[in-house]
């Protein structure tokens, strides 16, 4: 079924639009207490009342309401006071697609490696001779989701932490590529250690390595830092067809080292330069335009969204609404209190009604003439018109899904 649009001109005289909760009352006969069922289903409605018009602009609705044939058809309504939200509303301008599954190194479990620890899902330790390697911390710092991990014991071998594994990432010969995590010093530090460094391996499809490069990340101290490490990818050979990036530890051998590193929001992207986090749980995921959901959604009154501007106060406010699109139709919700985002862009809105159909992971956020799908409360419209040849018309709507 075609979703219709509203006509822009003009503009309505006046409007009434609200929420119909689904609610039943049910009243004690013989003591008249009563008891209020809420059941998931509340709808929008409406009431637009247009000026009055000449025959030209009346043609247009007139043809508007000729093609919704009474309540069968379908439009986009909305707030007609609110379509432009009093929050700023203002999404990354970055455009990225971040190609590690797992950024955010979720599925991490504490203990030694090999002994109980669990590496995030995709990730992988190489280089273990004369070294313990644990997880020691999983969490959240500043918005970054992290793992700790402490290198510890002399080693007689360099030691890698790999984002994602040599078979996942395609490329090609004369591609620039970037790489970038955040890491910040927790524990221990850097005696005997030569470098702490991003690596970037260009391998064949079956994973086996053609060349390793690397970079030095910079400052390790306890104060949050990205590495970034851009390269044009080239060789003697014609078969580099997969990348993967990753952090090093360039060692003395045969001298003890002890350093714990927090790292998280890792990142590997066919660009330039490194673009802003792409938060990633699971698949390689783009940027696209505007504010999007972060994660699969579930039901309830909170939502998680991304790609907004970092650090931004007020991104939407009380009664501003959102809307986006499912299997289901259009939803459309308010902003129950102001939004600002993290230094990640990221940002829960709190809103009503409860999700109805819960979004998927990345799906856009409609926050300028945020809308929902109605449909006329009439069988048929009627107009009226005068001796001048002036037009009056009304009408009304509800939410259908």
């Amino acid at each position: 079924m075609t979703i219709l649009t509203l006509p822009t001109s003009p503009a309505f005289a006046s409007s009434s639009f609200g929420l119909v909760s689904n609610t039943q009352v049910f009243e004690n006969p013989l003591t008249g207490q009563t008891q209020t069922l809420e059941r998931p289903g509340a709808r929008w409605q409406a009431q637009y009342t247009l000026p009055p018009m000449k025959r030209a602009q009346a043609a247009v609705w007139q043809s508007f309401f000729m093609q919704l044939r009474g309540g069968g058809g379908r439009f986009y309504g909305y707030d007609a006071d609110a379509k432009t939200p009093r929050g700023s509303a203002l999404a990354s301008p970055n455009a990225g697609r971040n190609e590690i599954r797992n950024g955010n190194a979720l599925g991490a479990q504490t203990g030694t490696v090999g002994s109980g620890a669990v590496a995030p899902t995709y990730w992988a330790f190489g280089g273990a001779v004369g070294l313990t390697r644990s997880i020691t911390g999983i969490g959240v710092d500043n918005g970054i989701s992290y793992i700790d991990v402490r290198f510890a014991g002399t080693p007689t071998a360099n030691t890698s932490l790999t984002f994602d594994n040599g078979t996942q990432v395609a490329c090609a010969e004369g591609e620039v590529w970037t790489g970038s995590f955040y890491y910040k010093l927790a524990g221990g530090g850097l005696t005997n250690i030569n470098a702490v460094q991003q690596f970037i391996s260009q391998t064949q499809s079956n994973g086996t390595i053609n060349i390793n490069t690397y970079s030095n990340v910079g400052t390790v101290d306890s104060t949050w830092r990205r590495a970034v490490f851009t390269r044009t990818l080239s060789d003697t050979t014609p078969d580099t067809v997969r990348l993967k990036n990753g952090l090093y530890l360039s060692l003395n051998s045969g001298q003890a080292i002890d350093i714990t590193l927090r790292i998280g929001h890792c990142q590997l992207e066919k660009a330039s330069s490194a673009s802003d986090y792409v938060p990633t749980a699971g698949t390689a995921r783009v940027r696209g335009a505007g504010a999007r959901v972060d994660g699969n959604a579930v039901a309830g009154n909170t939502l998680a969204t991304w790609n907004w501007q970092p650090n931004l106060a007020n991104i939407l406010r009380a009664g501003d609404y959102v809307a986006f699109d499912t299997a289901m139709g259009r939803a459309l919700h308010m902003v129950l209190a102001d939004v600002n985002s993290d230094a990640n862009g990221r940002a829960v809105l709190q809103l009503e009604p409860p999700l109805r159909t819960p979004p998927p992971d990345n799906t856009a956020l409609i926050t300028s003439s945020a809308s929902c799908i109605m449909a006329l409360n009439e069988a048929s419209i009627n107009w009226q018109v005068d001796a001048q040849g002036v037009y009056r018309l009304a009408f009304s709507a509800i939410e259908r899904f």
